[in-house]
């Protein structure tokens, strides 16, 4: 019994904010035992359990009823967009920073520490800007498709508590980590098609004069452009069908350790190359030159053991797959 409430419990704060989700949860948890005791006392059977949450409706209609009115976008889809934001806004800035740093010392011209904080400045509000807009776009077009990615392949079922999905079901899609997947995949494919057409690496994001540049080999750069896409491609089709499943984990895996390669000789050895020319004297440290080679490996590995262990449990499941689809209501 209390293992169907706990299902019911863990969906709904699935699609509620993670600041708001714990007070909310326990006092939804308290309420559904209150109405169990009150009708049934402690005699209450998985079926009774099953018909008061039906009572409630679907897990995602419960969760829009504690969510106050958002207006950038829907109550269903606004907690995640800005989940992925947030993330979003301290992950890009920070990397900017770093590469930002990483040029400037690389690069031929010496700048002064003021030139430099309002360079990098610059370079944080543009690739924030972007990834906001990228963001913001994404869960506009979900929005107003008419469609929730869940229906996609499940279409319209009625809510059917008994096929709650385990808390810990291994082929249950994170919606937040798919979003910000998808979001950050998009941002970086536009970056990285920028330094396609600019032929290599900068922070400057202008077309008719993106600064100095630090060339990188362009099929390597190409193939991580392509690697990207996929990898989008891949999460977005995991999120319309609500789950991984063997061959789409398995093609995640395989993608994101080739992607590990391509990083590599796309943007980290042309880095290192400059480094190398920039300060003579790194060529003394101990495999410096090998660094991107045991970056790309030792990442690659850790994939594959991750996606390996993944795979096994989807295997060990394969047979125990849920159905269980919910109508968004927007």
């Amino acid at each position: 019994m209390s293992d169907l409430v706990e299902r019911y419990v863990h969906q709904v704060g699935r699609y509620l904010p993670q600041k708001e989700r714990g007070e909310i949860q326990e006092e939804l948890r308290s309420q559904i035992h209150d109405q169990l005791e009150d009708r049934f006392g402690d005699k209450a059977t998985q079926d009774d359990v099953a018909a008061v949450l039906k009572e409630l409706g679907d897990p995602k209609s419960m969760a829009v009823s504690y969510a106050g009115e958002q207006y950038l976008i829907g109550p269903t889809l606004y907690p995640i967009m800005m989940m992925v934001l947030q993330r979003g806004w301290v992950i890009v800035p920070f990397v900017v920073v770093i590469v930002h740093v990483l040029l400037a010392l690389l690069s031929s011209g010496a700048d002064n520490l003021i030139g430099l904080i309002i360079e990098a400045t610059i370079g944080v509000v543009q690739a924030t800007l972007i990834f906001t807009g990228i963001v913001v776009l994404l869960f506009a077009i979900v929005q107003h498709s008419g469609e929730d990615l869940e229906e996609f392949t499940g279409g319209e079922k009625e809510f059917d508590p008994l096929a709650l999905p385990e808390v810990d079901e291994p082929g249950r899609v994170d919606r937040f980590e798919a979003a910000f997947g998808i979001a950050f995949g998009a941002f970086m494919t536009i970056i990285m098609l920028y330094y396609l057409r600019v032929g290599g690496l900068t922070l400057q994001f202008n077309l008719n004069d993106p600064g100095e540049v630090i060339p990188v080999p362009i099929p390597w750069l190409i193939l991580l452009i392509l690697n990207t896409i996929a990898l989008i491609m891949i999460n977005l089709m995991a999120l319309q069908r609500g789950r991984w499943t063997i061959g789409t984990k398995l093609l995640e895996t395989l993608l994101e350790a080739a992607g590990a390669v391509f990083l590599t000789f796309a943007i980290f050895q042309p880095l290192l190359d400059a480094a190398l020319v920039a300060i003579p004297a790194l060529a003394n440290i101990p495999f410096v030159e090998r660094l991107p080679v045991i970056f790309a490996v030792t990442v690659a590995v850790i994939t594959l053991v991750n996606g390996a262990n993944a795979l096994a449990k989807l295997w060990a499941n394969r047979h125990d797959a849920p159905s269980y689809h919910v109508k968004s209501g927007s």
